[in-house]
């Protein structure tokens, strides 16, 4: 069988439309499960006008359900005179059966009481009403709505319920809206219709101009865009988000080409750019040389080309493009620095003062790790381009909150016209990279550490006046500030130390006054923070999960070195020899394992193996911190592994846990001296042998 069903409703918002599709199926999947009703797979298809769900391979009815409940063993639930006891009277009680109902049986572990339960399984053209009423019940959206004098919550009015079972209609009633074999076509260019079939579904649904297959849709607005909007010489933008937008907006779509008036491209083109995506929804049209050309692409909910539609575009896109226009010429009335001053006057957050305050933390904390990564030459522009970094905040480009995705960018092309050098200006751009995950990292010295410690101001601020993520709860967005530091750390390669940087951010908020907390904790806490989004980091580049958390859990102050560490053991765990040095370490470790002492007093080794292992183990501990000075983590590793045969004559011939508790004690020593050496670079305990 097939189940087809629709749910027809006012224009849905478009961020709403694939999320709610893809609860719908997850639930319905969950809810066919629990009834017992197989099915071959679900598909689900969506307009802002409705929401579809087609279950192929229904079965008829439900499985039989045919079970054995297990209670307690004969001679609990049974006295010796052979009556039952309350035990067995309790597990009668929970199955909703007479004791008279128990069954005995015998299994491997002796005679246990038992219910045997069977239940035939109900035709699912029974069960399939009530169970569509519960998934429109259930669905949630981030914002609902009433309408009229119903009850019934949802994104926006329900208008009517299609529901086919094959060829018959599952009927069910919410709220006086009763299902049928009726639909609608498009809202300007189709027509109301009832099908006998699913088949005739999709035909007439197609029929009545409406692609319900959101990718079927996204991918002929990138025909229809290719073949009628674009030139030899010119193309359309086309950002994944945006078209993605737009596929869940329309019901049938057809790009037309708009124009606006030239001299509107004397404004940057990413203002105008953005102006158009953000704010209209439109696709720019890029020359060869990817220069914005006066002309876009409004995807229109139609099967037509349209000269009002294209005329009513323009003039609402003219009208933004001259907001955008007027902005800019205000702003480049008076220099960047300027806005400083406004700065002052901005709360960042009440605890944390305001935006000037903020800067000049950052400030603080950039003239220490400038002098850390040996770059003093360009300290004047580090410390400028933070002083300038917020300055577009309070220009009229981004302060009237119209093109706030230009933060930066318009902080760096306002600092140019206002005569900065150039280094500074791409420093105040950079500085907001990475700005989402798997975006650009900053490049320059001065986007570099202005970026590190803006986020380590905010992140360090935070947690000092107790503001701490929580679960879904981020409003600072501090694991994002987290992640962007130790990207930019590790692809600028930067080798400083995250516990002395955090310590320097901590220290100028307790001389701001600033710091609400106590800095111990507040330290602890944030290293920890940083551990986990580490941890992340190194496992989204592609390393084992085990080999990171060791490494990282024996030290992660130098990020740039625990990646080299990685790398080391990353690559040591594919060589033949990795499981011997693994079952080594973990065999010392393993016996010495609570007892602390590490000093081996040499006299009271008594066996030749003993001694043997004592010079080894100051041979290899040499040799090691040689390596280790070197940064030669494979040649450390291979160190280590040189005293495997001799660690295993040992354990053949000596009883570690001798009788004369001096001696013992030594031996135990001895061996957590030698696991001291082997665990310089990497927790091995919490490595898997690989198979």
């Amino acid at each position: 069988m097939r189940l087809l069903f629709e749910i027809g409703m006012e224009e849905l918002p478009a961020r709403f439309l694939v999320q709610t599709l893809k609860e719908m199926k997850e639930n319905l999947e969950g809810k066919l499960k629990d009834k017992r009703i197989k099915f071959e797979d679900i598909k689900t298809f969506g307009t802002p006008r409705r929401l579809v769900v087609l279950v192929e391979g229904l079965a008829e009815k439900q499985e039989d359900l045919d079970i054995l409940n297990m209670g307690p063993a004969k001679h609990v639930a049974f006295g010796e005179n052979g009556e039952i006891s309350r035990a067995g009277l309790g597990f009668a009680k929970s199955q909703g059966v007479e004791a008279t109902d128990l069954e005995i049986i015998e299994t491997p572990k002796g005679e246990y009481i038992s219910v045997r339960k069977f239940m035939k399984g109900e035709e699912t053209k029974t069960l399939v009403p009530e169970l569509l009423k519960e998934l429109v019940l259930e669905i949630n959206f981030q914002r609902s709505m009433r309408w009229g004098v119903k009850k019934l919550k949802f994104a926006r009015p329900i208008q009517w319920f299609l529901a086919l079972l094959d060829s018959d209609v599952v009927e069910f009633e919410i709220e006086g809206i009763k299902s049928g074999r009726a639909s609608r076509g498009h809202r300007f260019f189709g027509e109301n219709f009832e099908v006998a079939t699913i088949d005739e579904y999709f035909e007439k649904i197609r029929a009545n101009n409406v692609i319900i297959d959101i990718e079927e849709r996204k991918n002929l607005i990138k025909k229809l865009i290719k073949e009628n909007c674009e030139s030899s010489n010119e193309h359309v933008l086309i950002d994944e988000d945006l078209l993605k937008e737009v596929t869940n907006l329309v019901e049938y779509p057809y790009p037309i080409v708009g124009t606006f008036n030239s001299d509107f491209l004397e404004v940057p083109q990413d203002v105008l750019i953005i102006s158009m995506q953000v704010h209209q929804r439109y696709f720019p049209i890029l020359d060869s040389e990817g220069k914005l050309l006066p002309k876009f692409v409004v995807v229109r909910n139609g099967i037509e080309n349209s000269d009002e539609v294209r005329k009513g575009n323009e003039k609402v896109l003219s009208a933004r493009l001259a907001d955008a226009r007027f902005f800019y010429h205000e702003d480049l009335k008076k220099s960047l620095v300027e806005n400083v001053e406004k700065l002052k006057n901005v709360v960042f957050q009440k605890d944390l003062g305001t935006i000037y305050n903020k800067i000049e933390r950052a400030q603080k904390v950039a003239d220490y790790l400038v002098d850390a990564i040996g770059m003093e030459e360009r300290k004047e522009n580090v410390l400028r381009t933070l002083l300038l970094a917020k300055a577009d905040l309070v220009s009229n480009m981004i302060g009237e909150k119209e093109f706030t995705k230009l933060q930066g960018f318009m902080g760096a092309d306002y600092a140019i016209r206002s005569g900065e050098d150039e280094l500074v200006a791409k420093g105040i751009e950079e500085h907001y990279y990475p700005r989402y995950q798997g975006d650009v990292l900053p490049k320059g010295i001065e986007g570099i550490v202005a970026g590190i410690c803006d986020r380590l101001d905010t992140l360090c601020g935070c947690f000092g006046v107790g503001i701490i993520p929580s679960g879904s709860k981020d409003p600072f967005a501090l694991r994002r500030s987290a992640l962007g530091i130790v990207n930019i750390i590790l692809d600028a390669n930067l080798n400083i130390s995250l516990e002395a940087l955090v310590e320097k951010a901590l220290d100028t908020l307790e001389e701001t006054g600033v710091l609400k907390r106590d800095k111990a904790e507040v330290k602890k806490e944030i290293m920890e923070f940083f551990k986990q989004r580490a941890l992340n980091v190194f496992t989204d580049m592609g390393y084992a999960k085990d080999v990171v958390s060791a490494v990282v859990d024996k030290n992660y102050n130098n990020l740039v070195d625990t990646l080299l560490r990685i790398k080391a053991v990353d690559e040591f765990t594919k060589m033949d020899d990795f499981n011997n040095l693994v079952a080594l370490m973990k065999r010392v470790g393993n016996i010495s394992k609570g007892f602390e002492g590490d000093v081996v007093n040499a006299e009271l080794l008594k066996e030749d193996v003993e001694k043997e292992l004592f010079e080894k183990s100051n041979e290899v501990a040499h040799n090691a911190e040689i390596k280790l000075s070197e940064k030669d983590y494979i040649g450390y590793l291979n160190v280590i592994l040189s005293t495997e045969d001799v660690i295993n004559r040992y354990f053949e011939s000596i009883m570690v846990m001798d009788k004369d508790e001096a001696i013992k004690n030594n031996r135990l020593s001895q061996l957590n001296y030698i696991s001291g050496i082997f665990n310089k670079i990497v927790n091995l305990a919490l490595i898997e042998e690989k198979k």
